[in-house]
């Protein structure tokens, strides 16, 4: 993948008209060019997980749509009745675009296609009706997100991290009522102590040539399960600590920007993947409530 924000993928088409494919996960179709846009296969529990969610009525906004990683699964399976996908990269659009279309589901969505880390000061983008017909008529590339007071679950799914993105995704929430946020981040952890092995079990030791970053993820794999209801125990301190910071951060975003109380609950922790030796892909769902007078 080359360096940048968009994250083009560095592929030379050595037969055929065009580097176009379709992929197919869990019952979903995706359409991309190989040669314009990346796809990250080693998301697909977190794809799995975002099609289980109950969403039935709500409106998602996807900060960073790409081709439709999550926006697709939210749309097909987890039944979200609108979603706003924003993305800056023109070829990613036009395959989220055409993967939309493939799953019928192109009268739900609307894409945004421009920097999604800024926003409009005083537009509130209509939730639904207006966005009739916007699939196909996409205008060009906008300096600012015109959305605002729409959601009720923002998806922010970016790593390293995400951060840079959460401003926006408390002024999109809904501000009446609040919503939940679903924070992609790599959160480093140093491995943990292995006890001594009993006489002659060496099963706790790492294999002779084995890589560290394949003892991570076996141990990743082994001990952090998928889905939700991880118990609490099972979360790396790592995670827990970075998790609350960005609770705390959250919760004076909205507050500084409603100018009343707020309150954010953690509700659950993820592993997606093994990124790097001692780094992990995680997703925080993060529930944002405004505090009753």
């Amino acid at each position: 993948v080359a360096p940048g924000g968009t994250r083009s993928p560095r592929v030379t088409l050595l037969l055929g008209q065009d580097g176009w494919v379709e992929h197919v996960d869990n019952g979903v179709r995706y359409a991309f060019d190989v040669t314009k846009c990346m796809f990250s296969p080693g998301n697909i529990t977190e794809k799995l997980r975002v099609a289980s969610l109950p969403c039935a009525g709500e409106v998602l906004v996807d900060l960073y749509a790409g081709i439709g990683y999550f926006t697709l699964p939210y749309l097909v399976h987890a039944a979200a009745a609108f979603a706003h996908a924003c993305e800056w990269n023109g070829h990613a659009v036009e395959a989220l675009r055409r993967g939309l279309a493939l799953n019928g589901v192109q009268d739900r969505c609307r894409i945004h296609h421009g920097d999604s880390r800024r926003v409009s000061g005083t537009a509130r983008g209509s939730a639904r009706g207006s966005a009739r017909g916007a699939l196909s008529r996409s205008p060009a590339l906008s300096p600012q997100l015109q959305l605002r007071d729409v959601a009720d679950r923002v998806n922010l799914g970016l790593i390293p991290s995400s951060e840079e993105g959460w401003p926006v995704a408390c002024r999109v929430l809904r501000r009446d009522t609040g919503g939940v946020l679903h924070i992609h981040h790599n959160v480093e952890a140093l491995p943990a102590r292995r006890q001594p092995a009993a006489s002659g079990d060496e099963r706790g030791l790492p294999q002779e040539g084995q890589e560290d970053g394949e003892r991570e993820h076996r141990s990743l794999a082994d001990t952090e399960p998928h889905g939700t209801g991880m118990p609490a125990a099972r979360v790396r301190p790592e995670w827990q600590q970075w998790a609350e910071a960005a609770a705390r951060r959250v919760r004076a975003l909205l507050e500084e920007l409603h100018g009343r109380p707020w309150r954010t609950s953690i509700l659950h922790i993820e592993p997606v993947k093994s990124y790097a030796p001692h780094v992990h892909h995680v997703v925080l769902d993060l529930e944002c409530r405004p505090t009753p007078p």
